[in-house]
């Protein structure tokens, strides 16, 4: 398990021990289980702000990571071009599964994969559908994350999953518009 992979699963622990403790707090008769998770969840945020320390050391391996970022970005430009030369097509929004929206989770699960395995180059495609829908400022935010990339450098790895959380971000609230407008 790579330092970045081995963050994440920190995060999930202690949302999970925080989750334990919110249940045990609630009933009076849970106090010996409720202190065991406030102890557990102490000991998982100290190994998680260790581990913050760690990942915020210099590292040549950030950088990879960066390049791997921007060649996603890249990749789902350039799948955008071909749906593009075909015409009445757009990118398929569920990508053939029955879930609406599963475009962008994969297009996460990406970034996620070139991240957490330290400058993997993720092999995917996007499929097309005749579903009308404006990807405009979808093909726009991926423009200007592969700029803001390419003018960048990252010196740690913490840089880099900071980077990774605010794309997650700014997919999340296309997402939400497309969500409020009745697309997906």
């Amino acid at each position: 398990m790579t330092a970045i992979e081995n963050y994440y699963d920190l995060l999930q622990q202690i949302e999970i021990s925080d989750f334990k403790i919110g249940l045990y707090a609630k009933n009076p008769d849970e106090k010996e289980d409720l202190s065991k998770a406030e102890d557990q969840n102490a000991t998982l945020r100290n190994e998680l702000e260790s581990l913050k320390m760690q990942l915020s050391e210099p590292s040549a391996i950030a950088d990879e990571i960066r390049t791997s970022l921007i060649y996603v970005a890249n990749g789902v430009l350039s799948s955008f071009a071909k749906i593009k030369q075909w015409g009445s097509y757009y990118p398929d929004l569920s990508q053939s599964m029955v879930i609406p929206g599963y475009l962008f989770g994969k297009i996460l699960m990406d970034f996620n994969t070139a991240l957490k395995y330290e400058g993997a180059k993720p092999i995917f495609q996007i499929y097309m559908s005749q579903r009308e829908w404006d990807y405009k400022p979808f093909e726009s935010l991926m423009q200007s994350l592969k700029d803001e990339l390419i003018k960048a450098n990252f010196s740690s790895k913490m840089e880099a999953i900071e980077y990774y959380e605010h794309i997650r971000e700014c997919v999340i609230a296309i997402v939400d518009d497309l969500r409020n407008t009745g697309i997906i």
